[in-house]
Order: C-alpha cells, then structure tokens, then sequence
C-alpha cells in the first residue's frame, strides 16, 4: 500500500503514470480518445521502493483524454495484501516545447480503507526536462479514524531518447521521516523498461523504520539509520498500450 507517512506504514509525465517503473502506462492524448494499457513488473516499485515486498505487479489502466487536454481514468494493481485502484481527472498541454499537467489522483485500496489518500499533481516539462509536485489533500483513511493528509513529494529528472534519470524526494508532515531516491532508467522497447533505484539520503525514521517502537512518548525518533533498508532496487516492467 502506499500510506507511507509517519503515521506508520504512491499522470502523465507526472502524474499517475509515475507509480510505475517506468512511465510506460501513460495515457496517449494524441490519436484515440479512448485508450487503455496492461502490464506486468517484477515488483510494485512507488517513490524509490519496493512496496509489493518483492512480489510480482500486475496493472492496467483504461483512459479518456479530449482533444482539448481534459483527461479523465483508473488505473489498477495488484498489491502484497489487498488490491488498489486510482481515479484521475486532469488537464494537459503544451507549448512549443513546454508542457503542463494538473491532475487531481485518489487512491484507494478496497481491503485497506485506511490507507486510501488523495493528491493534487502538477507537471512540468520543458526540453527533456521535467518537474512534479504532488501535494497531499484530503485525508488519509475514510470516516471517524481519518487523519489530515499533509504529506508532499517532488521530483525532477531528464529524459534523452531512450534514458532517463529522476530525483524524487518527500516532505512529510511528520518529523525524521523523509527520504530521497534517484532512479535511472532505460527504455529498451516502447514495451519494456528497465530501472535502477537507490534511496540516496533518509532521516532516521524513514521508511522501515517508522514504526511506533521507533519513537518515544514525545513523538521523537529513537532510531538508528544504520538499520534503513536501503537496498538498491532493479525493475523490469512490460507495458502494452491499446
């Protein structure tokens, strides 16, 4: 699941595309307004990590894009413990060589309502180069056990014909939690990628280790990052598109 704040446990360009490895579910908002994609990776790979614990990923998204940058879709996966799916909504552009991307993404995962979220994701891409925001609103959960989702992440990566790399970092609204990762990647086929990920700086209590042992009365980390796991990460997704 993707409820990864520190609360105790992931577009186009820049939107719901980037939860998988590679960017290869992307809507087209070219030729068919109606589109869709399927694929298989060998692990749920979300932000720099492996949330599938290993196992493999089976997605696939149905997609409506309009001539005028409206899109609309869901995108579903398989997960370790439950299944999700995500609806989106936006508008995209461009510019000569400028592009843009406002979308609005709600994840939900029927087996685990506590870890349901929402984001707003803006994109931004100018010459091979590319930004993304993707701010937490609403809450995390549904009904009386929500708590307020205040979470942030960015990324900003390059991309030059078949290669590409990407620096994504979160800004957590709970203290010693945040990591950054940087992946770099290589599209052998418009069907097949390839990535590499290595988580390059974490605070103490960042990913594995933000369990409530970790943290004393006072909210304060008490652990070590020597125990972070860290590991790089090789992902090898297989996307069609229809």
């Amino acid at each position: 699941m993707k409820h990864v704040s520190g609360m105790k446990k992931t577009v186009l360009a820049a939107t719901v595309a980037a939860t998988a490895a590679t960017g290869l579910i992307a809507p087209s908002m070219a030729a068919a307004e109606v589109s869709g994609t399927v694929g298989v990776s060998n692990m749920y790979f979300w932000r720099g990590q492996d949330i599938s614990d290993g196992g493999a990923q089976v997605f696939g998204s149905l997609d409506y894009a309009h001539s005028s940058g409206l899109y609309a879709g869901v995108w579903g996966s398989s997960e370790t413990e439950t299944t999700e799916y995500d609806l989106y909504a936006g508008y995209a552009g461009s510019v000569g060589d400028f592009s843009y991307d406002l979308a609005y993404v709600d994840y939900n995962y029927p087996n685990d309502t506590d870890s349901d979220l929402q984001e707003v994701v803006l994109g931004l891409g100018y010459a091979g180069f590319s930004a993304g925001a993707y701010i937490g609103v609403g809450d995390y959960g549904r009904g009386d056990d929500s708590t307020d989702n205040k979470d942030k992440y960015f990324t900003v990566g390059y991309s030059y014909d078949k290669y590409g790399i990407l620096i994504g970092t979160w800004d957590f609204d709970a203290d010693d939690i945040n990591y950054t990762h940087v992946d770099l990647s290589y599209a052998l086929t418009d069907e097949l990628g390839f990535t590499v990920s290595k988580v390059v700086s974490a605070d103490d209590c960042a990913i594995n280790n933000n369990e409530d042992t970790n943290f004393n009365a006072s909210g304060e980390c008490t652990a070590s990052d020597s125990s972070i796991k860290d590991d790089t990460l090789f992902v090898v997704t297989y996307a069609l598109s229809f």
